[in-house]
């Protein structure tokens, strides 16, 4: 008869346990992408669907050697990660690495607004050290044009133009996960860094 893995577990010494627990960690330190993304549960169409690009590209980049930053970032982001780089030397200390020459890696979360005037804001909150970003107050057409520039997909576009007003929802998020996006997108985007005469 079949038995369960907490039994087990619970059968086995605490160090025999910390052990597994400790080899369970090391594996998921060296999944490859595609790994991570079954252990995530999702599909290569659910990620293609989330980063609006075709099934074959999520294909070669899981097989890619080497890729841009940005496409790796993306990726997790996609999966509701924070990718984090880090220097180990030898005598143990780690440095985290956020800066790549005058590349800034941070990562916002968008909100999207329904103001009572028929207009729309979107807010971008930045996950760690960052200025937010926000967009001026748009009418529906140009809220639709921003949120378009995000790539992303039409249901969801078509949903936040959906908010009542005084409402709030995230933006981007797909099976259960918050999508993030950096501040090169944003801007480009046309969002602004808050002032005193711009806030949040």
């Amino acid at each position: 008869m079949a038995r369960n893995y907490t039994e087990l577990q619970a059968k086995m010494d605490p160090a025999s346990r910390a052990d597994n627990v400790s080899r369970v960690h090391e594996e998921l330190q060296r999944m490859a992408l595609d790994e991570l993304r079954r252990a995530k549960q999702l599909t290569q169409s659910d990620m293609a669907e989330m980063l609006d690009v075709p099934q074959s590209s999520i294909s070669r980049i899981e097989q890619r050697a080497d890729m841009y930053l940005s496409t790796l970032r993306n990726y997790v982001h996609a999966m509701g990660g924070v990718l984090q780089i880090q220097a180990v030397f030898p005598d143990g200390g780690t440095v985290a690495i956020n800066r790549f020459g005058d590349y800034e890696d941070r990562s916002y979360v968008v909100q999207a607004r329904a103001e009572s005037n028929g207009t729309y804001t979107l807010d971008a909150k930045p996950l760690d050290q960052g200025v937010p970003l926000s967009t001026r107050a748009l009418r529906a057409q140009a809220f639709a044009k921003t949120l378009n520039a995000l790539h992303l997909p039409e249901p969801q576009i078509s949903a936040a133009r959906a908010l009542k007003k005084g409402c709030s929802t995230t933006i981007g998020g797909r099976f259960g996960a918050t999508r993030f996006f950096s501040a090169a997108d944003l801007i480009a985007a046309g969002f602004e860094p808050v002032g005193k005469d711009h806030p949040v």
